[in-house]
């Protein structure tokens, strides 16, 4: 069964100043998955739209979107304290303190109720046990405007399927191009804390929260990337 991660442990100090530099060798098209995050909301929002970030790690979401259109704003929620010290210094150095707000803690602990014209989920829940998973989309939803958009990116799959076995053999041959060395290891490690969920399966749990149009728009090897409206 896979482990139930401690954000604070898993993400600690070390792994914070880090994660910039090796989540893109370990996510293939992480930088072309932040393009089409852009493409996604850049359709569905307008001027002055407030955006739920959860899992905001260092905030390279934020940063892409708020370069995207200046009057957005963000509410950034981050379990792990060391993150969202990286993620403060970022969004300083950028100058947009006065666009993001930070919560550190999870969402179940965030008193800001929305509602927000959008939410982002990147890369955050896989981590999350498989029958923790619609508890976690209905507290997003109930925090989103009617027709809001939800995006979420993460590796998606049903162990016992055909497909699985493959996918994440393509994931382990690009950490040997991308890591070298350490791919082993760090394949072990971060295998160990994925909790999969099959695509119908996700998609049943997010109508069951009141999404509908639940749309896959890009899969690579083992990840997909979502947008669900909030009906």
């Amino acid at each position: 069964m896979p482990s139930v991660i401690n954000p604070n442990v898993q993400f600690d100090g070390e792994m914070s100043v880090r994660y910039d530099c090796f989540v893109p060798k370990l996510i293939p098209d992480y930088v072309h998955l932040h393009e089409l995050l852009v493409a996604q909301l850049g359709i569905a929002l307008g001027k002055g739209s407030r955006i739920l970030v959860v899992g905001a790690g260092t905030c390279t979401e934020v940063l892409t979107l708020a370069d995207f259109d200046p009057t957005w704003t963000f509410v950034a929620v981050e379990p792990s304290a060391p993150m969202v010290s990286v993620a403060r210094e970022r969004i300083e150095a950028a100058g947009l303190s006065d666009r993001v707000s930070f919560h550190v803690g999870t969402l179940g602990t965030l008193k800001d109720q929305g509602p927000f014209d959008a939410a982002t989920a990147i890369l955050m829940m896989h981590f999350v046990p498989v029958d923790q998973k619609a508890a976690v989309f209905e507290d997003i939803a109930k925090r989103l405007k009617t027709n809001a958009p939800l995006v979420m990116v993460h590796p998606i799959g049903d162990p016992e399927s055909d497909e699985h076995a493959p996918a994440m053999q393509a994931w382990r041959n690009h950490m040997n191009e991308t890591l070298k060395e350490k791919a082993d290891t760090v394949y072990a490690n971060v295998s160990e804390t994925l909790h999969f969920m099959s695509d119908n399966a996700q998609t049943d749990a997010l109508s069951g929260v009141g999404f509908d149009q639940v749309v896959r728009f890009h899969t690579r090897m083992v990840f997909g990337a979502w947008v669900a409206m909030k009906g």
